[in-house]
């Protein structure tokens, strides 16, 4: 999308909902990441949701060379970092044959995963 000046990625990010995307302003580094990354409870718990998908789409933005995230709820700026958090929370509940839906609610320090 070229908004005059300024270019914007639409990046297809499904888990969360089918359709979910990110949008990625690569020369600012910004990632404005919906509902696919910020600190509070992300939901994959829905009959809509794809845990897999939603983790997937995790690692797919974290190869960006994200700056900033700019998400869709609560704190409006977080640490590019929250990204590897996330994602390697995903890997861990793979690895533990977590990412079935229904499996539960889990609290890592900044964040947490419903299932």
């Amino acid at each position: 999308i070229d908004l005059g000046g300024r270019k914007i990625t639409v990046i297809h990010t499904p888990g969360h909902s089918p359709g979910h995307c990110c949008f990625w302003e690569a020369d600012r580094q910004y990632l404005y990441a919906g509902d696919l990354i910020y600190s509070g409870c992300l939901y994959a718990y829905y009959p809509s949701t794809d845990p897999y998908q939603f983790w997937q789409s995790v690692r797919r933005v974290r190869q960006l060379p994200v700056g900033k995230i700019l998400p869709g709820h609560h704190s409006l700026d977080i640490a590019a970092d929250m990204i590897g958090r996330i994602d390697d929370a995903f890997e861990q509940l793979y690895m533990e044959n977590g990412l079935k839906q229904g499996s539960g609610l889990f609290d890592y320090p900044d964040f947490q995963i419903h299932i």
